[in-house]
């Protein structure tokens, strides 16, 4: 007996979305037929697909993390400005009433109720201005003293008559 050969197999029609890709291409249709370009377009690409990666995702991320940074820090400015407008709203509140008018007043334009004394203060002294030796310090310090030591008063000057 002789034996037959097998009949010929027909190839599987692929016809899913990724039969392009997982086909091998023949040689002669190969863009690129070595193995060096080949890893250089594979790096080429790993290349790209990482820069799209962090423009998708790293990127985003970062600006969502500064936003909130920007957010929180914007929260407590907030916050503390809530806190015056309390504290000025109490205030207004306080000076709405007689009393916090009358004090106001007293406080600020010096105004005294019935039976009151009014008593003005100076201001304290200067203190002792210690300046270097030397010119024009020296100068200076003249000019402090005769100003600290307060008005002249005007003397009469007499008039002697020559002697023969």
């Amino acid at each position: 007996m002789v034996a037959s050969a097998p009949p010929p197999v027909e190839p599987v029609r692929d016809d899913t979305l990724f039969a392009d890709f997982t086909r091998p291409i023949e040689a002669e249709r190969q863009l690129v037929t070595s193995k060096g370009p080949r890893r250089l377009a594979a790096l080429l690409a790993v290349v790209v697909i990482a820069a799209l990666a962090a423009s998708m995702f790293v990127l985003p991320v970062q600006a969502w993390l500064r936003q909130r940074d920007t957010a929180a820090a914007k929260q407590a400015e907030l916050k503390v400005l809530d806190d015056a407008n309390a504290t000025l709203s109490d205030e207004i509140a306080h000076l709405q009433t007689t009393e916090g008018a009358k004090e106001a007043a007293r406080e600020e334009l010096g105004v005294t109720g019935e039976g009151d004394q009014r008593i003005g203060m100076l201001a304290p002294a200067m203190a002792d201005l210690q300046l270097p030796s030397g010119w024009p310090y020296d100068a200076i310090s003249q000019i402090i003293a005769v100003r600290a030591a307060g008005p002249i008063e005007p003397t009469v000057a007499s008039t002697v008559a020559p002697s023969p």
